[in-house]
Parts: structure tokens; C-alpha cells; sequence
């Protein structure tokens, strides 16, 4: 979600629990360490909040009122701002991460100066060692919250059946498989999940309509819309215009 989109949804959501001003604790980390590892607009933490806190009013907002608390299972967390907030409003909310082979870890121009102050307050470290790939190992720390790591790509997971009220993932189907083997994926959300599941895609690369898979997206995006199997079917597919144009952005399988 584009930050322009959230901070106009923010204009109408009622104001989230979490005092957004409030910076990252990454004292325990170089400079350098963060900053080879973490894009600059995710070490925003009233940015990644208000992103966050606009994902859950909108797809999963009957988990922000009433007395019922939750357990709810984001995959591929990253930053944990779902799970800040999850837990802020009294539900058990954990997240997964992959630790990316440090090879492949994507290296960032320098930090602004005005990011300096993230690295002037410190944190105990509550996880040890450093796990090398794990690219927001210091933010979630910083924080305190439960993060299982593994490869969401390689199935069965290792969650029971029905072990959670919600599942949401955002922005990560695309790299645990191919469009055609999503459905892979689908059945064990499915399969974890008590209550609903929650899908946010990856907008579309430019110039991916020449793509040979783009026939295969397209028909897996499809096929979401309309979903009816392992005790689940679709009751939302949301669109979303970014600079790619309009495209599918998330949609929502709730228990039949």
C-alpha cells in the first residue's frame, strides 16, 4: 500500500493505539548493519503503523472492536507492524520471516541524517546470535514479538490444523510460488486457519502483460475471486491503482 493511500485512509479510520512517533529501538545494531538490510521508508515506524493499521481496518476490522481477543498469524511479517498493533489490542498475534542468504541481501544508499536517531536508543537483545539474512531481526526485537523463521515456500507448515482464528499474508504469495502453484499455498492457510484468511498481492511489474507468466497470474488472480474449497470462499477482491495502473491487490476467504 502506497504510503499517499494510507495517509488518506488514515483521514477516516479512527486513530490506532500505538503512539507512531515513537522510533525503533536498534541501539544493539551498527549503522551499517541496518543499513544494508532494511529499504529507508521501512525504518519509518508511523509509516509502517499507519500502512499497517489501514490493512487491518479495512481487510480484518472485526479484530479492532469488542471484548473477543484473536490469535492471528501474519506470514512474511517484516517490520511486525500488524503484529504492534494486533498485540496492542489484546489478541496473540505472531508472524513468520525467511532468512534471505546473505548474497542476495539488496545493499541501500547511505541513511538520511535525519535517521541517525534510530541508532541512539538501545534494546536487549532477544534474540541470539544474529541470524545472518534475517533482514528485521533488530526491529522485531526492538519490539518484543514473536517471529517464527522458515521458508514459507517449502509446505506442510509446521502449524496444527485450525490453530489460528485469522491468517493474513501481504505482499509475499508471489515469492513462496509460481501463480500456478498457489494453490499449494491457499490449502494450507486454509488449512491452519479457523475463521478467515487474507491475501494482499504484489502489484504487477512494469511491462509484466508481456511476461510469459502473465496469462498464469492472471488466471490464478481469477481463480481467487472466486474460491470455494477447503471450507473457505471468497468475499472480497479488492483493486488498487499505483503507478503500474489498476490491479487486484487483496482479497478475503472466510470459513463457509
Amino acid at each position: 500500500m502506497r504510503h499517499r493511500v494510507s495517509s488518506e485512509k488514515a483521514k477516516w479510520l479512527p486513530k490506532h493505539p500505538l503512539d507512531g512517533a515513537a522510533p525503533y529501538a536498534l541501539g544493539n545494531y551498527g549503522f551499517d548493519h541496518i543499513n544494508r538490510r532494511i529499504a529507508l521508508k521501512y525504518l519509518s515506524r508511523g509509516r509502517n503503523l499507519q500502512r499497517a493499521w489501514a490493512r487491518i481496518c479495512t481487510h480484518l476490522p472485526e479484530t479492532t472492536y469488542g471484548d473477543e481477543t484473536y490469535d492471528i498469524l501474519e506470514f512474511s511479517t517484516a517490520h511486525g507492524a500488524m503484529l504492534e498493533l494486533w498485540r496492542a489490542l489484546g489478541h496473540r498475534a505472531r508472524g513468520t520471516d525467511f532468512c534471505v542468504p546473505e548474497g542476495h541481501i539488496k545493499k541501500y544508499n547511505a541513511l538520511k541524517p535525519h535517521m541517525n536517531v534510530l541508532f541512539e536508543q538501545s534494546h536487549e537483545s532477544a534474540t541470539a546470535p544474529d541470524q545472518p539474512g534475517w533482514a528485521y531481526q533488530p526491529i522485531i526485537e526492538s519490539l518484543g514479538l514473536d517471529v517464527d523463521i522458515f521458508d514459507a515456500g517449502v509446505t506442510p507448515y509446521h502449524y496444527a490444523d485450525k490453530s489460528v482464528d485469522y491468517i493474513c499474508c501481504y505482499q509475499a504469495l508471489e515469492a513462496y510460488a509460481a501463480p500456478d502453484d498457489w494453490d499449494r499455498i491457499i490449502a494450507e492457510f486454509c488449512r491452519i486457519a479457523r475463521k478467515a484468511v487474507v491475501i494482499g498481492f504484489n502489484p504487477p511489474g512494469r511491462g509484466q502483460e508481456t511476461h510469459p507468466d502473465w496469462p498464469n497470474t492472471r488466471a490464478a488472480w481469477d481463480k481467487l475471486r472466486c474460491h470455494h474449497a477447503y471450507g473457505f470462499r471468497n468475499v472480497m477482491f479488492e483493486m488498487e491503482e499505483t503507478a503500474q495502473g489498476l490491479h487486484p491487490s487483496a482479497c478475503k476467504l472466510v470459513t463457509i
